[in-house]
């Protein structure tokens, strides 16, 4: 999954910095939920996307989204609402933010609502499919996040699916602020690197030699003992 959520990413981004229409109507087709599964407690109830976009378009239910919707308790209307609510962000500025630690933090709480099937990568996915929802006409939906869903399978906690919805408006209406954020941060790690300064090569060390030691005077020779006197022989004929 690893492998293709990180691929799913690198399209979403690629349609923040301009891909073709032809590869947009391409990636659309191909990453689409095709099944969602509506969670409560533990109920869990399947169902095609086709069917949320009935309901959400003019109200119609199955007996598989009524049963849920019965057993949550939650007005039918309000779901519906919910499932239609259309909120204004502008992709490229959406990428920014949700790939900022404020972002990411956002994105994972939402993607506890709305979630893959073993809970684990959901706020990657969940970045995905609301780039890739905004890259149509700059507004995103909870109907349109579940369609452009990177996975054929996502699941939604329905009790959760207000506060989720409550924090992609909260996500839309900080936009700028947070943008602000971003902008900020990315200075201050530009500035520090400049200021930063570079590191010099460490010198090798060359091996100290001691000097030679002094050498010890040799001592002068003793001087040689002065010739015995030699006797003085007599002279034959003097005497």
């Amino acid at each position: 999954m690893n492998m293709k959520l990180t691929k799913f990413v690198s399209i979403g981004i690629a349609l923040v910095l301009g891909a073709s229409a032809s590869i947009l109507s391409s990636s659309s087709t191909a990453l689409a939920a095709e099944k969602i599964v509506l969670t409560f407690g533990p109920i869990r109830q399947a169902i095609n996307i086709s069917d949320l976009e009935d309901f959400a378009k003019d109200g119609t239910t199955t007996p598989t989204l009524q049963q849920i919707i019965r057993f949550s308790k939650m007005d039918a209307q309000i779901l519906r609402g919910l499932m239609g609510l259309e909120i204004g962000l502008k992709p490229a500025n959406l990428a920014r933010v949700v790939y900022s630690t404020p972002g990411e933090k956002i994105t994972d709480e939402i993607g506890q609502a709305i979630r893959t099937q073993r809970r684990t990568e959901s706020g990657k996915a969940l970045r995905a499919a609301m780039i890739l929802a905004a890259g149509d006409d700059g507004k995103v939906s909870l109907l349109e996040i579940l369609k452009k869903y990177p996975l054929t399978e996502v699941y939604v906690d329905v009790a959760s699916i207000s506060a989720a919805v409550g924090k992609v408006q909260s996500l839309a209406g900080n936009i700028q602020s947070l943008l602000q954020d971003v902008m900020r941060s990315t200075n201050r790690t530009t500035e520090t690197t400049r200021t930063e300064s570079p590191i010099e090569p460490r010198r090798s060390v060359q091996p100290t030699i001691p000097p030679p030691a002094p050498r010890r005077a040799e001592p002068a020779p003793a001087p040689l003992p002065a010739p015995a006197p030699q006797p003085v022989r007599p002279v034959r004929g003097l005497w």
